[in-house]
C-alpha cells in the first residue's frame, strides 16, 4: 500500500509524463449541496450572501451550538423505496448526488460514471450504535442489516447503489482536507481515462459522538454534503453542456504552518499562476484559535504584502466545520464568488466584497496536519 506522501509524489510524476490525456481540462458542470445553511445550490447561495449563520444551540445535542440540518426528509429526492436502511450520512450524500446528476443532465447506470467521497468519521453514529448493541446484548442479538453502515465507505457505496453509479467508487479519509483530496482524486481518474464523469466532494453527519469532540476544541461543528460533477471539457462539449468552473492545480503537504504554505505554493505552481492573479481566497478558518492563526501565518508566507489586496472569506462561520464535506462546500463558495465577482460576507454581516479576476484559491487545513489547497478557475473556452 502506498503512503499518502508516496502516492502523491507518484501522481505528480505521472502528471509530468503526459500519460493518457493528462493535458485534459477538467471542468465542473453541476453541483449538489445540502447543508445547514441551505438545501440546494440556490438556497445555499441566498443564505450565504445574506450573511446568515446556521449555528445555534441544539436541543438534539444537549444545548451544544452546532450547524445542523433540521427535519431532514430525503423523500423529495430519493423517493420512499429503500431509504429506511440508509443512515444519515448515506442520505445526505445520496441527496447531493441526485442534485448534481439532475443539474448535469446525466443518465444513471453508465459504467463510466463514478463517485469519490471524502469523509472524516464516516457513519460514526451507526458504528458506535452497532458496537454498543453487541457489547450490551451480545453478538447473537446484533442486527446484521445494520452492519453495512459501519464501514467507512458506506455512504459512497449506498449512494452508488441508489443512483446506479457503476464507475469508480472511492472514499478518501484525509482529515479535514478530505473533500479537496476527493476532488483531486476524481480529476486524476478523468485525466487517466478511468471515468467519463465523476461526482466528487464529501459528506459528514452530526451525532452525539462528533459534536462533543468538536465542542471540546471550541469549534462549531456542522454537517452536510457537497458534490461537484467533474468531466473533461471535451466530453462536456459533446453533451452540449457549458462548464461552470475549471479545476486547476492541487497541492498537499503535512505539518502545520509550513505544510499549509507549501500546499498553497504547490497549487499555484501547478496552475501556472502567480499569487497576484488570485482573485479571492476561501479560507479553512473554522474558529479554532490555533488553526486560524496557523492559516494566517501561512497566507502571509505565500502572499506577503499582496495578501492585503486579496479578499478572503471564512464561510465556515455560516455552515460550521463540516469536516469531510467542508472542502467541497468551500469549493462551491469559491465557484459562486467567481461567478458573482464578489465574495460572501462573514456571517453576521451583509456587505459582500467585490473581486476582480478568474482564479480562486480554496484551503482545507486540518488539526491533524493534513493540508490541501485547490485552485479553481471561472470557465473560459
Amino acid at each position: 500500500m502506498l503512503t499518502l506522501s508516496a502516492a502523491t509524489t507518484l501522481r505528480f510524476a505521472w502528471r509530468g509524463m503526459g500519460i493518457n490525456g493528462m493535458n485534459q481540462r477538467i471542468v465542473v458542470t453541476a453541483a449538489g449541496v445540502i447543508s445547514a445553511l441551505g438545501i440546494g445550490l440556490e438556497e445555499f447561495s441566498l443564505n450565504l450572501y445574506s450573511g446568515r449563520t446556521a449555528a445555534a444551540p441544539s436541543p438534539r445535542f444537549a444545548g451544544f451550538t452546532v450547524a445542523e440540518i433540521a427535519d431532514l426528509d430525503p423523500q423529495p429526492w430519493l423517493g420512499s423505496k429503500g431509504i429506511r436502511t440508509l443512515d444519515r450520512s448515506s442520505r445526505l450524500l445520496a441527496i447531493a448526488a441526485k442534485m448534481a446528476l439532475d443539474g448535469a443532465g446525466l443518465e444513471t447506470g453508465d459504467p463510466a460514471l463514478g463517485l469519490v467521497c471524502g469523509t472524516v468519521l464516516g457513519s460514526l453514529h451507526s458504528i458506535t450504535s452497532f458496537d454498543w448493541s453487541g457489547l450490551q446484548e451480545g453478538p447473537a442479538w446484533v442486527n446484521p442489516s445494520e452492519f453495512a453502515n459501519t464501514v467507512i465507505n458506506a455512504a459512497a457505496g449506498q449512494a452508488a447503489i441508489k443512483h446506479k453509479l457503476r464507475g469508480v467508487n472511492s472514499t478518501i479519509c484525509a482529515g479535514l482536507a478530505s473533500g479537496l483530496f476527493a476532488i483531486d482524486y476524481a480529476a486524476d481518474a478523468l485525466r487517466f481515462g478511468r471515468a467519463k464523469a465523476v461526482l466528487a466532494g464529501g459528506v459528514e453527519e452530526l451525532c452525539d459522538e462528533s459534536v462533543r469532540g468538536f465542542a471540546e476544541a471550541g469549534v462549531v461543528p456542522g454537517e452536510g454534503s457537497a458534490l461537484l460533477l467533474l468531466e473533461t471539457a471535451e466530453d462536456a462539449a459533446k453533451r452540449g453542456r457549458t462548464p461552470w468552473l475549471e479545476v486547476l492545480g492541487f497541492g498537499c503537504f503535512a505539518l502545520h504552518a509550513d505544510g499549509a504554505a507549501e500546499a498553497m505554493r504547490q497549487a499555484l505552481e501547478k496552475s501556472a499562476i502567480a499569487p497576484e492573479q488570485v482573485a479571492c481566497i476561501v479560507s479553512s478558518a473554522s474558529g479554532s484559535r490555533t488553526g486560524d492563526e496557523m492559516e494566517a501565518r501561512a497566507l502571509e508566507r505565500v502572499f506577503g504584502k499582496q495578501l492585503a489586496k486579496i479578499p478572503v472569506c471564512a464561510p465556515k462561520a455560516a455552515f460550521g466545520e463540516a469536516m469531510g464535506a467542508a472542502g467541497a462546500l468551500c469549493a462551491v463558495v469559491a465557484g459562486l464568488s467567481l461567478h458573482r465577482q464578489q465574495i460572501p460576507p462573514t456571517a453576521g454581516f451583509t456587505a459582500s466584497l467585490p473581486i476582480s479576476g478568474e482564479y480562486a484559491l480554496v484551503n482545507a487545513f486540518g488539526c491533524d496536519g493534513n493540508n490541501a489547497s485547490l485552485v479553481i478557475r471561472l470557465w473560459k473556452p
